[in-house]
């Protein structure tokens, strides 16, 4: 059995929380919506009565916030309208352990989760997850970096390079490399605390192509010298560790330049003032979300993969691209999205051209000591 660590993002999960949060006070949301999420997050009981799945619905299970508004009024409720069948979001985070536990004890409650690759390889290797039924899920309807034999890619976010033009007087830069050119670009720059998506971008730096950096990161002297740029770059650095600490250093100008999630980006567009914030994906490195299905799901596994068929649908990835800023996984969807929002997409053809994906195998072997490593470089 492979060793695996779950590197599945969670914290970029969390942080949509804090975005239906956001959207709701600006109005962007509706009270249902909201109401949702605050279920999800335990602030409200409305959900907890209905976490229990019969053979007649399905449950859904996601992080809450935002992807609980658009799984429930946009995927959720079409799919009844559609098929006379309910379901019902579950916003209380479908963790691996929960999954296993579950399944495990015989007490499966859920029927489809929103998880990520990590927690899929992992529940892969332990037998708690079912194989994605290709016969139903239509393989043609999803990135095929995010087609896995028992996981299928839903959405799509990344990270990515954004700067405050303003505060580097039109000098912009256009490399990872023009990052750590403290000369010609000064001013602080913002890198996540954690070292996920954050190694890769040094490794640019040193004018390693994107399609080689995890080549050059398999050898302990590749992990060094990405860890080593951070260190002759830490006097320039503020770290953030949440996805609003980041949109709050760009709103305060902090920070001219940085490193962020693309769903940050999206509502910081919005905020910033014209000319004052943009975004390149040149080396970003792209991160899919991912159905799983628990084994012996109450709704049984065709009933799950016809949800997961539905939710392919490209109309309603736009909406959740417009929503939340999560690229649609369906490329399908990419003439569809709004042309103001073409450039904010991270999972349009000509932004894809430019990214990586996230390399979830690396994580698992090499996270551990290269997040201490990370963070040895930073603060010593």
């Amino acid at each position: 059995m492979t060793d695996f660590n779950d590197t599945t993002d969670h914290e970029v999960k969390a942080d949509l929380i804090e975005i239906a949060a956001y959207k709701y006070k600006e109005g962007l949301l509706t009270r249902r919506g909201f109401l949702s999420a605050m279920a999800a997050l335990g602030v409200l009981p409305a959900l907890g009565s209905k976490a229990m799945a019969q053979a007649n619905e399905i449950i859904v299970v996601n992080w809450g916030g935002k992807a609980s508004e658009v799984l429930q009024e946009v995927m959720c409720d079409t799919y009844t309208k559609e098929t006379g069948i309910p379901v019902t979001v579950d916003g209380s985070g479908p963790s691996g352990g929960k999954i296993r536990a579950m399944v495990e004890s015989g007490a499966v409650v859920w029927d489809v989760c929103d998880s990520g690759m990590g927690t899929a390889l992992i529940l892969t290797e332990q037998g708690v997850i079912q194989p994605i039924n290709y016969d139903i899920v239509d393989k043609s309807k999803v990135l095929e970096q995010s087609i896995y034999s028992h996981g299928v890619g839903n959405y799509i976010y990344s990270y990515v390079l954004a700067t405050n033009p303003r505060m580097l007087g039109g000098n912009v830069p256009q490399s990872w490399e023009d990052v750590w050119n403290v000369k010609d670009f000064p001013g602080m720059r913002t890198f996540r605390k954690s070292v996920r998506g954050m190694l890769e971008s040094a490794t640019m730096a040193q004018g390693v192509a994107p399609e080689e950096v995890y080549d050059v990161l398999s050898t302990q002297d590749g992990i060094d010298a990405a860890i080593d740029k951070f260190r002759q770059l830490r006097e320039n650095i503020i770290v953030w560790g949440s996805g609003s600490a980041s949109q709050n250093l760009f709103l305060q100008e902090e920070v001219a330049m940085g490193n962020i999630w693309s769903t940050r980006a999206h509502l910081l567009k919005d905020q910033m003032e014209e000319g004052s914030f943009q975004v390149s994906f040149d080396g970003g490195v792209l991160a899919p979300g991912v159905w799983v299905v628990p084994k012996d799901n109450p709704a049984g596994s065709d009933e799950a993969m016809k949800f997961i068929a539905h939710a392919q649908d490209p109309e309603l990835q736009v909406q959740w691209l417009e929503m939340i800023g999560c690229g649609p996984a369906n490329p399908e969807a990419a003439d569809m999205v709004p042309p103001e929002l073409q450039k904010w997409n991270p999972s349009s053809p000509e932004n894809l051209a430019k990214q990586i994906f996230y390399n979830d195998e690396w994580y698992a072997k090499n996270q551990v000591a290269a997040e201490e490593a990370y963070v040895d470089a930073l603060i010593n």
